[in-house]
């Protein structure tokens, strides 16, 4: 296990790029020192198409991620919001038990769909139109404002629905990624003759492939950094987003009764264990007359 997460956590080493420009380093430093290629390069124009589109894709992936648990955060909270607001309310218990399961449904389908590469999102949209029906249902015995009250809380989490199906639906522009990915392959095509350019030919094939390798591992880690944030839902890289944190489970409130009957145990108990500090007054003559 303690193999399976440190594995996971430097995940962004470990990719078909990362195996690729290991190959094409070696045959590109082989190439240059074999037929003595020498070739001068100005590679702040490089640095720059890799280093612009890299930071623009991190700035990005990042965002969503933070707005994604930002929405998660306000979908669960208007769930439990809508939850206590039913269990406070005169309904009947069958009632309540019937609201508690259509919120369970909407969490579950909607951390099922984030979590799964591929899903129906019109299942998520179901569950939560299910309480809409209920409310129609029992329109009569709900007050007009408790109505109003638990429709607000329910835009809300409509809205975070919608905003979390889009984040996992659409990706950062596909374009940018592939002048990023190929600015590295450039980079490690053209670096051994210009290394040989700047240092000579008596460089052992050993030195040229692990400048070249080095220098271009440091952006393939950050591209796949970037790629793994593509979708903060997976599980892939150990930066996804934890979903069972944002899980509704509906066990934070007990039985009312219990409630209401609770702060009476507790005083009680504090009265039989807190010792009880009787001050006596010294006696006077004021207190004799008195």
């Amino acid at each position: 296990m303690i193999k399976y997460s440190f594995v996971k956590k430097y995940q962004f080493f470990f990719s078909v790029h990362t195996l690729l420009i290991a190959i094409f380093s070696l045959v590109s430093s082989y190439v240059a020192l074999r037929f003595k290629l020498s070739l001068y390069t100005d590679f702040l124009i490089v640095g720059v198409i890799i280093a612009f589109p890299i930071s623009f894709a991190m700035r990005e992936a990042f965002r969503r991620r933070e707005r994604a648990i930002e929405y998660l955060s306000q979908f669960k909270a208007s769930l439990y919001s809508i939850f206590y607001s039913f269990e406070t309310s005169k309904l009947e218990r069958e009632k309540k038990l019937e609201v508690k399961a259509i919120i369970s449904d909407t969490s579950n389908a909607l951390m099922r769909y984030l979590s799964e590469k591929s899903g129906n999102y019109l299942t998520i949209q179901q569950a939560s139109g299910r309480l809409f029906i209920f409310i129609q249902d029992n329109e009569e015995n709900l007050k007009g404002s408790f109505s109003l009250k638990i429709l607000l809380f329910f835009s809300k989490v409509n809205e975070s629905i919608e905003f979390l199906i889009a984040t996992k639906r659409h990706k950062t522009p596909w374009a940018v990624r592939l002048i990023i990915i190929l600015g590295i392959y450039m980079f490690v095509a053209f670096y051994p003759a210009s290394l040989l350019n700047r240092m000579g030919f008596n460089l052992a094939l050993w030195y040229v492939f692990v400048m070249t390798f080095f220098k271009a591992l440091i952006l393939v880690c950050l591209y796949n950094i970037q790629s793994f944030l593509e979708d903060p839902f997976n599980k892939v890289g150990g930066d996804e987003i934890k979903l069972d944190n944002f899980q509704f489970s509906g066990l934070y409130v007990t039985n009312p009764a219990f409630i209401e009957k609770e702060p009476m145990k507790i005083v009680e108990k504090a009265s039989g264990i807190l010792p009880i500090e009787v001050k006596t007054m010294p006696v006077t003559e004021e207190n004799k007359s008195t």
